[in-house]
């Protein structure tokens, strides 16, 4: 559905309810300007809740940052208190009222509390809550612009609606071309103690521990981690991440990449929060090869197993025409799927996608795509990413 071509939302902001009269998975992609310079997208959720949470956010160093709100009552307004949660210090908390039937921005960047603006310059996390039993839908999204291009690069996702133990990140690359960032949000008011695991495209895993304090937001640059004595091992690497709270204190966990090189010729950048659960089957509405912008689609699958499985992947065309392949993946590994050259029939179509994982004891897996497009002589000038959904 393009909804530009709907003249009523031709120009304007507005957030969106899908009914279906059977189960359906549901993308949305946005792209600005004309040119589709940029991108982001994600995955719709099921419902509004009482809480969601965010781990990524910055205000500092050019970046724009936003919360977006849905308020999908027909009669009542909500009453959501935001605790905004920085590197250090106490989180500062600001209440604001979404009406009902609609779409309420919080522009981080100029929130004043206390007088000031209190996030102008810096990294943040943020927890919110409804007071008054109205629940909602939580997104954010941020930008950042240069070179004369206003929102050079962007991304955004949805709130996650309760910590969790454990998370799982399928898409990571680090390299000369990408930088990848994890993000690690704590809301508890007592430190969590952090275990990281880094699965390779061989089946090789590395892990790290780290201490989040109470109430505060943290960052790991994955190009840059140290091993000790054998050095930056993910400089340039293909991964996936499993981060877990080892002392029984639930977390928020996202991961960002940034391309290309180093921050001053970031282009784009995408975005996802990590799977609270691995699973056998999931989907994705979104996906294209071709086209006007030159897309390309990727699939990202992590096996969280510690033995070797296998899955199908079927790509569901817009004309009703399927296509179908299998693969094997090592024990507690990252496997990349190029679906163009993977599936000739793709070429110059859109599709959605089904991965499921196969045998008598599937392996548990983890799913998301990656797309990206060229504008303005620009290869890769936009691109997104979302998890997918883990079906039944």
């Amino acid at each position: 559905l393009d909804v530009d071509g709907i003249t009523a939302l031709a120009q304007a902001e507005f957030s969106t309810v899908i009914e279906a009269d059977g189960p359906v998975v549901v993308d949305r992609t946005m792209s600005w300007d004309a040119t589709h310079y940029g991108s982001h997208a994600e995955t719709a959720v099921v419902s509004p809740a009482p809480t969601w949470y965010f781990a990524e956010g910055a205000t500092h160093s050019g970046f724009m940052l936003f919360y977006l709100l849905q308020n999908p009552s027909p009669t009542d307004a909500a009453q959501v208190e935001v605790r905004y949660l920085l590197p250090s210090g106490a989180p500062l908390v600001k209440t604001y009222t979404v009406g009902p039937r609609s779409r309420f921005n919080i522009w981080v960047n100029e929130e004043i509390v206390n007088g000031v603006k209190a996030f102008a310059a810096t990294d943040v996390s943020a927890s919110l809550r409804v007071l008054n039993d109205v629940p909602i839908i939580a997104e954010r999204a941020m930008y950042l612009s240069g070179g004369g291009q206003t929102f050079r690069a962007g991304h955004e996702s949805a709130g996650v609606t309760a910590p969790a133990l454990s998370w799982f990140l399928a898409e990571g690359a680090t390299g000369p071309y990408f930088e990848m960032f994890v993000l690690v949000a704590n809301p508890q008011p007592v430190d969590a103690a952090v275990r990281v695991t880094y699965l390779l495209i061989d089946g090789r895993t590395l892990t790290k521990t780290f201490t989040v304090t109470a109430n505060s937001r943290f960052n790991i640059w994955v190009d840059e981690e140290s091993f000790g004595a054998q050095g930056k091992l993910l400089a340039n690497a293909a991964l996936s991440v499993v981060v877990e709270s080892t002392n029984n204190v639930p977390i928020i966990v996202e991961r960002t990449m940034w391309w290309p090189g180093a921050a001053p010729t970031w282009l784009e950048s995408h975005n996802s929060p990590g799977a609270t659960a691995s699973g056998t089957k999931w989907a994705l509405a979104e996906g294209e090869v071709g086209g006007t912008y030159a897309a390309e689609t990727y699939l990202l699958i992590a096996n969280t197993s510690s033995v070797a499985g296998s899955v199908a992947v079927t790509l569901y065309f817009e004309d009703g025409g399927t296509s179908t392949a299998t693969y094997g993946l090592p024990a507690n590994s990252r496997s990349e799927i190029a679906v163009a050259s993977d599936f000739p029939l793709s070429a110059g179509k859109r599709f959605s996608t089904i991965v499921e994982s196969l045998g008598p004891t599937p392996a548990q897996i983890v799913v998301e795509r990656a797309m990206y497009t060229d504008a303005n002589g620009v290869h890769w000038a936009a691109g997104t990413d979302a998890l997918g959904t883990l079906l039944p």
